[in-house]
């Protein structure tokens, strides 16, 4: 059997060699599409196959909580709620929190702003993961007075002292506070996210009910599930509720009927949960391609057997068994396979190394991505599969016909029609296949459309934003930091071309948030019942004319709203009308429930998106500045041109007026908007190329198959000429054959496209998954198409000269 194998492929090869063209053209479009197929293979193994690079990660969990009283789905845990799992809770090995913020890099010749994740004392616990300098915090040290000490990620680590191991022991300025670098963690480890710099110890308070900003992560002890987990610290925080009703809760006494409960997630599904869809939906794209080009190169075999129908006759006459050449024919198919699978590797390597290098945050994992020998093992499987698939009807064909087929073939010299049914039902199934991915393509693409065509509220052209990170070592009282803003605004507002300046304490897309309940005078909630839920933002004067957002009513907040004037608040359309349908909200009172204070409502505006452009608008309820007011402000610009063009004049303000300032996140306001679109972006991007690769291919399969037919015919389009057919008639003729596998293929699509895309309904948006307008424009796009790839074969059999044609073979 060796020495068999080993005379077919050598015998393969001298036939590719003596037939360039065709094998150029099937490596060709066999690495196109195997590569792509293994590109996204890497993405799908890495980013959703893989576990968490850590050790049992498995065993890691995430904890957050679900309060639907509240509309809160996934809400964070008070101090209180962590201590008292951590302290109670017999289900975990070890358990930690974490908060993501920012702290100022001071001390330096330009000042930073950091990502730094605040974290309990066994937060690298859970992990299992050592240092690679110094070690990490001990016991206490997230205590008052202990917390003065930081350990650096790998990548701050050679950034800012060049790879030194001398960085432990030195203290650098945060906050104005200074910290001791106690250690590095390995490269690779970046948890919670790729741009965390350093961690630092959380100054935990275990007796606080308010706020809700930390997340839990846990390592979960051998044999114990996340069910019960889940289970037992859901009952913890009733046991506790009902013990001390102000423990958890907002605040607030929890109703015995309050479906709340604690989240425990698997760490890897809370990672990459949300990009699993659109991951499976891309490596089914590719697969599609990968069937169609299979298609293509089947079709080029099967015209090939049916040329070497004399060969294969010869050698069944003079011994040769039918599985003997057969195995030939799968030798000769396996090894095309293989030559395709080689460049393949390479495309593929290409095409992860530009995705994972773009700057798509909402994708995680996606720079793990790599061509590693798990996935060429892949590649080789792939290219084996593809190979026996792509031989497998030519094969088929042999044994089906047998040798007295093949000789009467040869002997006729017709044998360029053996086969034709099964060829077309190969095109019709890549034209089946195009028109499901077709169709995916254009419901994922009018879904993009729609949503960037939303109106999210507020104009967010001319605008740059940027955060100031101001701490409270530089403005410790609320006066001082009304000054600092107020003669900044002043500063910016002399700028040429700046039009509005104003603070708040996020803006729309940021990613950040914070809700929190309100009660309005005379709507106080019933008992048992929760108060209403709204997104809080303080802001200064201007705010809404920098934003572009409208003033409905009343007013805006002005310099008459200071600190010993009666408090004010502004809400948004969306509440106001859940409360007064016909007007009626201005002067009405309002209060959050963590504060007793009651505010009187001086405007009302319109509604906006700040989450995200295919979610619903949420109540919002507006606070100033002046009489609330916060450090770490969003600076808004409105300019009359290029915001970015005001960039380095704000810059050299800030700087003037406070150099330990640093200005941090400086951005076009779309672009804000457009980071939170990079990942759907990247999805309709590919989904279009593939869609196009695709096309491409099945219009090639049908232009082979056409002229393959036309050629078989030859002599008989002559002979017909001869007798007084006209052009036409042949024209006719070949395009009504060919009307017939391209119909077939776009009815068998329709129906597979009704059943399929209901798997992608997570990725539209306002669009229906069996939209007509797609469903009616596509099939007709597809058929024209079709009809064009077959008409050039069509018209050349049109021109048959009827003396060149019986003299044809």
């Amino acid at each position: 059997m060796w020495a068999d194998l080993k005379r077919d492929l050598r015998y393969a090869l001298r036939l590719f060699g003596k037939n360039p063209g065709f094998t150029f053209i099937a490596v060709s479009t066999l690495a196109l599409g195997i590569g792509v197929t293994t590109a996204i293979f890497s993405l799908v193994d890495h980013i959703l196959l893989r576990p968490l690079r850590y050790p049992q990660s498995d065993r890691l969990v995430t904890l957050v909580q679900s309060y639907p009283q509240l509309g809160l789905d996934t809400w964070r845990l008070s101090p209180a709620d962590f201590a008292l799992y951590r302290d109670q809770s017999t289900a975990f090995q070890s358990l930690a929190a974490y908060w993501v913020t920012g702290v100022n890099l001071t001390g330096v010749e330009t000042p930073e702003r950091l990502v730094a994740s605040r974290v309990t004392a066994g937060f690298f616990k859970v992990f299992e993961i050592n240092p690679q300098l110094g070690r990490t915090f001990l016991s206490g040290e997230d205590t008052p007075g202990k917390t003065n000490v930081c350990v650096l990620s790998y990548g701050f680590w050679v950034r800012h002292f060049n790879r030194d191991p001398g960085a432990i022991g030195q203290v650098m300025t945060l906050n104005n506070v200074g910290v001791q670098v106690i250690g590095v963690m390995p490269q690779g480890f970046e948890f919670p996210g790729p741009t965390t710099e350093l961690w630092i110890p959380l100054e935990l308070n275990a007796q606080a009910s308010h706020p809700y900003f930390l997340t839990g992560v846990g390592r979960l002890k051998p044999n114990m599930t996340q069910q019960t987990a889940q289970a037992e610290t859901t009952h913890e925080i009733w046991a506790a509720s009902l013990q001390n009703p102000h423990l958890v809760g907002r605040n607030q006494p929890l109703p015995r009927g309050a479906d709340m409960k604690t989240l425990v997630v698997s760490l890897k599904d809370a990672i990459v949960g949300k990009s699993a869809t659109a991951l499976v939906v891309l490596q089914s794209a590719v697969a599609f391609i990968l069937l169609i080009a299979c298609a293509n190169i089947a079709n080029l075999l099967l015209s090939r057997t049916a040329v070497r129908g004399r060969e294969v006759a010869l050698r069944c006459a003079l011994g040769g068994t039918p599985a003997r050449v057969i195995r030939q024919l799968l030798t000769e198919s396996v090894l095309l396979g293989v030559l395709g699978g080689i460049p393949a590797v390479l495309l593929a390597w290409v095409i992860v190394r530009a995705l994972s290098r773009m700057p798509i945050a909402s994708i995680p994992r996606l720079d793990e991505a790599g061509i590693d020998p798990m996935v060429l093992l892949f590649a080789f499987g792939v290219s084996l599969a593809t190979g026996i698939l792509i031989g497998a009807v030519p094969s088929i064909q042999i044994v089906r016909f047998g040798l007295r087929n093949a000789l009467n073939s040869a002997q006729r010299g017709s044998s360029a029609r053996s086969g034709g049914w099964t060829k077309a039902l190969l095109v019709g199934g890549q034209i089946a296949l195009c028109l499901i991915l077709l169709i995916a393509a254009g419901l994922v693409l009018k879904s993009f459309r729609q949503m960037i065509a939303v109106r999210p509220g507020f104009e967010p052209d001319k605008v740059l934003t940027m955060l100031l990170p101001v701490t409270d070592r530089r403005y410790p009282s609320p006066p001082q930091i009304l000054e600092f803003y107020r003669d900044l605004r002043g500063e910016l507002s002399t700028i040429p071309g700046v039009k509005n300046v104003s603070f708040t304490s996020n803006i729309p897309f940021s990613g950040e948030e914070e809700s929190d309940g309100y009660i309005v005078k005379g709507h106080e909630p019933a008992p048992g019942t929760e108060p209403g839920q709204a997104q809080l933002q303080t802001i200064s004067q201007g705010y809404f004319q920098s934003m572009g957002i409208s003033v409905l009513a009343g007013r805006g907040f002005d310099k008459t709203d200071q600190p010993n004037t009666p408090r004010v608040a502004i809400v948004d359309n969306i509440l106001a009308d859940k409360y007064w349908k016909n007007g009626g909200a201005l002067g009405q009172q309002i209060r959050t429930t963590g504060d007793d204070a009651w505010m009187t409502i001086v405007g009302v505006v319109s509604g906006v998106k700040d989450q995200s452009l295919a979610q619903d608008m949420k109540p919002h309820l507006y606070l100033p500045h002046s009489q609330d007011p916060e450090l770490r402000m969003y600076l808004v610009v409105r300019t009359g041109g290029d915001p970015l063009a005001a960039a380095s004049a704000v810059r050299s303000r800030i700087k003037a007026l406070d150099p330990e300032v640093p200005v941090y996140a400086v951005r076009p306001l779309t672009g804000v908007i457009g980071e939170t679109l990079n990942r759907q972006k990247m999805i309709d991007g590919l989904l279009t190329v593939f869609t196009f690769l695709a096309l491409i291919l099945a219009a090639i399969g049908i232009y082979g198959v056409t002229s393959v037919y036309v050629t078989s015919r030859t002599r008989e389009f002559g002979i017909r000429m001869a007798v007084g057919a006209r052009n036409r008639d042949v024209l006719s003729s070949v395009i009504k054959q060919a009307l017939l596998f391209i119909s077939s293929g776009i009815a068998a699509g329709l129906i597979g496209a009704f059943v399929l895309t209901k798997f992608i309904a997570s990725l539209l948006y306002n669009v229906s998954q069996t939209d007509p307008v797609v469903f009616t424009l596509l099939p007709l796009f597809l058929g024209l198409v079709a009809v064009a790839a077959c008409y050039w074969p069509a018209h050349r059999a049109a021109k048959t000269d009827p003396v060149v044609a019986l003299r044809y073979e």
